[in-house]
């Protein structure tokens, strides 16, 4: 069994280079997405005894990493970008930002027996999750002490169920075209075009280090901040201080800071597998997975029914739902596969929001609900 934790840190990043390989080779493993890979080896790996489920590397990935994650994928929200985004998509956004959260109080006061006394803190996680992302998730749950087990099963439950939304929203243009008013412009969509700021192997190493540097001040500020203010949760603070140091100049400099941040949270996902009995995760997945199912199948009605009385643009709407649910990246996603270009950057902008708020949200119904 591996415990050196030097070789225990190449076998995390030899597995997460493994995840990458499998899903940019076979059409599967794309499917199922790298995140789920990866806590699947982690899982494997720790279960049949060749690494070990107990580490400082793992209370490291813990304590330090997920609030430097969330810090450095923050500091890239500048406020000034979502003036790229209209009115109507800023109300779809929030409809469904609404219907994530009757979701979950829905599933809460149904299902709550199912899930046990821990049922608030899946309340809280999974409202961080289908506002903001996967992210989110785990800054939610990790902050509110979820049992290991739970919080893997819940995770695995919720990717699965995110992937089954992505394939409903997919195929939403053929089944939902005739009850929608589906505008999409010609002329704004042949203008549209991913923007992206120019970017130059000289500013790559200078921005890397910006990036961490300042992520590192914040996760300490929030630290000293906490001892003087302990019933507000330290990932809120580190929450709050990013989006602020994101409205200033200094936002230019972190032109790397959410790659870096979405490359650590690879180190989490490992951890999450790792700690895990297998045992507990399969016994507590299918009442988990129905709460999680749940939350999503309240959401989707909500953004329906809402959406044809507001006699909403079918792809703005379903492409609002999607940053809710997955995040930017599915949301981006979406709008490449259904070729809507013009939805491409604020379906980004929008999951990016998401993030932004998630933390927020999350702590709010898990708290109300406790």
């Amino acid at each position: 069994m591996v415990q050196n934790p030097a070789l225990l840190l190449v076998i995390m990043t030899a597995s997460i280079t493994f995840a990458y390989i499998l899903e940019n080779k076979f059409r599967w493993a794309k499917r199922i997405g790298s995140v789920m890979i990866i806590i699947a080896v982690g899982l494997i790996l720790s279960n049949t005894n060749v690494v070990t489920q107990q580490s400082p590397l793992y209370d490291v990935t813990f304590k330090h990493l997920i609030p430097l994650s969330i810090s450095l994928l923050l500091l890239r929200l500048s406020f000034k970008d979502l003036k790229r985004l209209d009115g109507k998509q800023f109300l779809y956004f929030g409809l469904g930002i609404l219907g994530t959260i009757i979701g979950v109080l829905t599933t809460f006061f149904l299902f709550r027996g199912l899930v046990g006394p821990d049922s608030w803190k899946l309340a809280g996680q999974l409202t961080a999750s289908y506002s903001g992302g996967g992210e989110n998730a785990v800054a939610i749950g990790t902050a509110l002490g979820m049992p290991k087990d739970l919080f893997t099963a819940a995770f695995a439950s919720d990717n699965i169920v995110t992937a089954l939304w992505m394939l409903v929203c997919l195929s939403a243009p053929i089944g939902l075209s005739k009850f929608f008013t589906s505008r999409m412009p010609e002329e704004e969509i042949e203008r549209a075009k991913e923007q992206s700021e120019p970017f130059t192997s000289h500013e790559l190493l200078p921005s890397i280090f910006y990036s961490l540097t300042t992520a590192g001040i914040i996760v300490v500020l929030s630290e000293f901040v906490i001892q003087h203010v302990p019933y507000i949760p330290s990932i809120i603070w580190v929450t709050t201080f990013s989006l602020i140091v994101a409205q200033t100049p200094l936002y230019h400099k972190f032109k790397v800071s959410y790659m870096i941040g979405a490359l650590l949270f690879n180190y989490f996902f490992f951890t999450l597998g790792a700690i895990s009995s297998v045992q507990e995760v399969l016994k507590l997945g299918p009442p988990v997975f129905v709460f999680v199912a749940t939350v999503v199948g309240v959401h989707a009605i909500f953004i329906i029914v809402g959406g044809k009385l507001l006699k909403a643009d079918l792809p703005k709407l379903i492409v609002a739902s999607q940053a809710c649910i997955g995040g930017p990246s599915t949301a981006c996603a979406l709008a490449e596969a259904n070729e809507w270009p013009h939805l491409v950057v604020p379906g980004i902008l929008m999951g990016v929001l998401g993030y932004a708020i998630g933390n927020y949200l999350g702590f709010a119904i898990a708290f109300l609900l406790q």
